[in-house]
């Protein structure tokens, strides 16, 4: 009984600290699925929290597999957490090789959002990442164009 007791009062002193945590990221992929336009159908969203790359390390990757359709377009969007350290950005890959990234490394420019029109149904893999392997958290959003 005694431990009963103690379990339930347990999950009632740390039950409010995990659920106020969960309303800020609601609000971020809210915001970010409106951020991707009026002609998009919201499909899945991934939250990336990432430390800052280790020095002479590689950069730390959130990974995720997606499957897509042939012949059908998607918009993949990126918004940074309000205090985020880096800025986030997605790569995607079809079996290891890059297909479209929202950062270009050469001329440092990022973007909010790619388009991909998607020419073979398959199984793909998407990098999420901070520019400069800098820490920060963020969400990504795929959506389907209409």
């Amino acid at each position: 009984m005694k431990n009963r007791l103690f379990i339930l009062t347990i999950v009632l002193v740390f039950l409010p600290l995990v659920a106020a945590g969960q309303p800020a990221t609601d609000d971020l992929v809210s915001s970010c699925v409106l951020a991707s336009g009026e002609n998009t159908t919201y499909l899945k969203d991934f939250r990336v929290q990432l430390p800052k790359a280790a020095q002479d390390a590689a950069f730390p990757v959130y990974k995720a597999n997606m499957y897509l359709m042939k012949n059908m377009k998607y918009r993949f969007s990126v918004c940074d957490a309000p205090g985020s350290g880096g800025e986030l950005f997605i790569t995607l890959f079809d079996q290891g090789k890059e297909i479209i990234s929202s950062y270009n490394s050469s001329s440092g420019k990022k973007f909010s959002s790619v388009d991909f029109i998607c020419n073979k149904t398959g199984l793909y893999t998407l990098w999420y990442s901070f520019v400069g392997g800098e820490q920060g958290s963020g969400v990504g959003v795929v959506c389907m164009i209409r």
